[in-house]
């Protein structure tokens, strides 16, 4: 795997045929292992079979200055030796190299790429204004991670017989955790698991045992335990760190109206309680260009999940009052929404989610509806 990223960093701005494997741009562990592993799997097959000219190259869908904030993938990567420097980043990227080149997308399919896109792996609900091209191949499923469709990819036609044991235990390994990690260690309060991610991690811990000279697994609530702790280990993030360790950012149809929804590893009560919260969330607000600025935040402890959202208006007051309305009339999911009545942070609507099930990929879709609504 190792081997594979140093050489892969040679395809970037090259004059050569390029498969970029993009994640999101959330870049979470799932988003950030799927374009890894899946890049390698592919370039693997192609090593074998030599059926296509093109190579490809896992992308890490945010500047490089930012992979600090993913404090979870640092943690995983460095226990397989993988640093900043082995990695690729968009920003590395020139703009004539990303025009001419073709794309996988991973744990998304929305992308000003999409045109170019030959296949994508996704687990959210298919958005019908994707623009897809029509020879892109689908692989979208609502399971809980999207790691449990790229190891389901890989497994279908295991690694080449000349990877090595090291390789297969990088691979199943990382695919292991971030299953894991996503399904909230199948917690059945979280439901995010399916039988799917069910299935496909215990075949990765099947293989992981099998492999020689394999190590004992790491039992699956102390490998929870770890990653999430590595998660919200933020000791060393500022707040306007805080603020991109996990944002998405949604756009109307020309681009005038953004609105910001960066997600926390720890309650957004918690986060407005910092002394430096108001003018970093202003200044977040003003480099993002953001009219609208939505906090959610998850903290998971002693095995339970609270989380709750904030809603913050700096350009759009009655687009900012749609959108509070659509989330509490919401009921597909219901995010049983319950106010904080004496938050007044910067002017805005607190709430607890009292559906913990609910997640930032639920609020999306309700959020792009209305703002897709306003007028250009």
């Amino acid at each position: 795997m190792l081997n594979f990223l140093k050489q892969s960093r040679r395809f970037v701005n090259s004059a050569e045929p390029v498969c970029i494997v993009l994640g999101n741009e959330s870049c979470d562990l799932d988003s950030a292992v799927c374009a890894v592993t899946l890049a390698y799997h592919y370039q693997q097959q192609k090593v074998a079979s030599s059926h296509t000219t093109r190579n490809f190259l896992p992308v890490l869908n945010i500047p490089r200055r930012d992979y600090a904030l993913k404090t979870e993938v640092n943690y995983v990567f460095q226990q397989h030796a993988i640093s900043d420097e082995h990695l690729t980043f968009r920003d590395d990227l020139q703009e004539d190299y990303l025009t001419r080149s073709e794309f996988i997308l991973v744990d998304h399919h929305v992308s000003p790429f999409a045109t170019h896109c030959l296949e994508v792996f996704d687990h959210r609900t298919f958005d019908e204004k994707a623009q897809l091209s029509n020879v892109c191949k689908l692989r979208i499923e609502l399971v809980g991670s999207c790691a449990t469709l790229i190891a389901e990819e890989v497994l279908k036609s295991m690694l080449t017989p000349e990877a090595k044991d090291r390789d297969s235990e990088t691979i199943f390994t990382l695919l292991r955790s971030t299953i894991v990690l996503d399904t909230v260690n199948f917690s059945e309060s979280a439901n995010r698991a399916t039988p799917k991610d069910f299935e496909m991690c215990g075949k990765l811990e099947e293989l992981l045992s099998k492999l020689p000279n394999s190590k004992p697994l790491i039992e699956r609530t102390k490998l929870f335990d770890a990653l999430v702790a590595a998660r919200a280990d933020i000791s060393s993030l500022t707040s306007m760190q805080l603020l991109r360790k996990d944002l998405k950012i949604l756009s109307n149809g020309d681009d005038s109206v953004d609105i910001a929804i960066p997600g926390f590893p720890m309650l957004v009560q918690q986060f407005i309680e910092k002394p430096d919260a108001a003018n970093a969330v202003k200044a977040f607000a003003e480099e993002t260009n953001s009219a609208i600025v939505i906090l959610m935040g998850m903290l998971v402890e002693n095995g339970t999940v609270q989380r709750d959202i904030g809603l913050i208006d700096f350009k759009c007051k009655e687009l900012c009052q749609l959108i509070e309305e659509k989330l509490l009339q919401s009921t597909e999911p219901a995010l049983c929404l319950q106010h904080y009545e004496n938050c007044h942070f910067l002017n805005g609507s607190f709430y607890k989610m009292g559906n913990i099930k609910a997640t930032r990929k639920h609020v999306l879709p309700l959020v792009k509806q209305l703002l897709d609504q306003t007028p250009k």
